[in-house]
């Protein structure tokens, strides 16, 4: 949608940030098949939001709810050229805002206004059932934006996964989706243990001081997350490759793990 050079919602701009220069200066394509298959066969790593603008335009009390497709065609494209899953789970980008004061569905029941709204974007292509990219009304939180967490999970190889399986490809489906499910709430479990997660007295340090302030102890509250199977090391680093002329933001853990 943001690659468009048109708002769908023109002449209204489309409320999210970015223009469709930015997005082509760091290497998005449009989402669909095709173009995934054809980046993963090159050999490129792919960034995929399963749940679509459905999962970004959540509802009301559906914050850090999967709203993913039933069937597992990504899995199935990924066994195709034996590519590597790596799941990963955030927190804090679903508290951003507050929760919404009129929702997709609110919007789209609106006379008139629902009706114009469903024409601009209910021919935009998606995966998800029900998808819609009318994004909500919100409103700013009184405190703040909550802080972001990300969590890097175990990968999972398709290498022996043959994508007619069906039923082999609707258990790596489910165990992808319980990995981030858990993920999830171990982040949001852990978070509660940070004495820096106030937007404002944080941003505040940082300011003055000039450094990130650390989030929580990440050896203690790990061991919480007993449905995982990844243990990381003190030498581990997480790194994501944002474009191929920009090196890759890298986070190392700080803790060692007994």
């Amino acid at each position: 949608v943001l690659l468009e050079e048109e708002s769908p919602l023109a002449p209204l701009p489309y409320p999210l940030p970015g223009t469709p220069e930015m997005l082509k200066r760091f290497g998005a394509l449009p989402a669909g098949g095709m173009n995934m298959l054809r980046l993963l066969k090159k050999g490129s790593s792919v960034l995929i939001f399963p749940g679509g603008a459905r999962e970004v335009f959540k509802r009301k009390n559906e914050a850090y709810t999967l709203q993913w497709p039933r069937t597992p065609e990504l899995v199935r494209l990924a066994a195709s050229v034996n590519a590597t899953i790596v799941p990963f789970a955030a927190v804090g980008g679903d508290e951003f805002f507050s929760d919404p004061v009129l929702d997709t569905d609110d919007l789209l029941g609106l006379p008139f206004i629902g009706s114009w709204l469903q024409e601009r974007t209910g021919k935009l292509p998606s995966l998800v059932k029900g998808d819609s990219f009318v994004p909500p009304i919100v409103v700013p939180r009184p405190e703040g934006p909550r802080r972001h967490y990300f969590l890097f999970l175990e990968p999972i190889d398709t290498t022996d996964l043959d994508p007619k399986d069906v039923r082999g490809c609707n258990e790596v489906y489910s165990q992808l989706r319980t990995a981030v499910e858990d993920g999830l709430t171990y982040l949001q479990d852990a978070r509660e243990s940070d004495p820096n997660e106030a937007a404002v007295p944080r941003v505040a340090v940082e300011r003055v001081t000039g450094r990130q302030q650390p989030s929580f102890d990440f050896d203690s509250a790990s061991r919480r997350m007993v449905k995982s199977s990844w243990v990381p090391r003190p030498e581990d680093e997480v790194c994501v490759l944002v474009a191929d002329d920009m090196p890759p933001l890298c986070v190392e853990s700080q803790k060692r793990w007994d």
